[in-house]
């Protein structure tokens, strides 16, 4: 089982909007199990992290497969970009 976390910084203000934006797109696409939102409570403000988890990492590649080929992905691209900063993408293997 992995975790796959995606970790953005929000422009300064925006992170709720931000939160907004994936509360839509959790809507719209299916994502992993324990599907999550968090924002910051310390470090740098305005940060948002999106994160789940898969079986796999070839699970995950089929879900952003999915969500990446649909024809409404370009639309919600374009209203994400001017929130952001900069973001990364996170996989850690779940111990348990």
């Amino acid at each position: 089982m992995i975790v796959v976390r995606d970790v953005f910084q929000a422009k300064y203000g925006k992170g709720d909007e931000l939160v907004q934006l994936f509360k839509e797109a959790h809507a719209m696409w299916p994502s992993g199990r324990n599907a999550r939102a968090m924002t910051d409570l310390s470090g740098p403000f305005f940060t948002v992290v999106i994160e789940a988890e898969f079986d796999s990492f070839s699970a995950w590649e089929a879900t952003a497969q999915l969500i990446f080929g649909d024809a409404r992905f370009p639309a919600l691209f374009e209203r994400m970009t001017p929130l952001v900063e900069s973001g990364r993408r996170e996989f850690y293997n779940l111990v348990e």
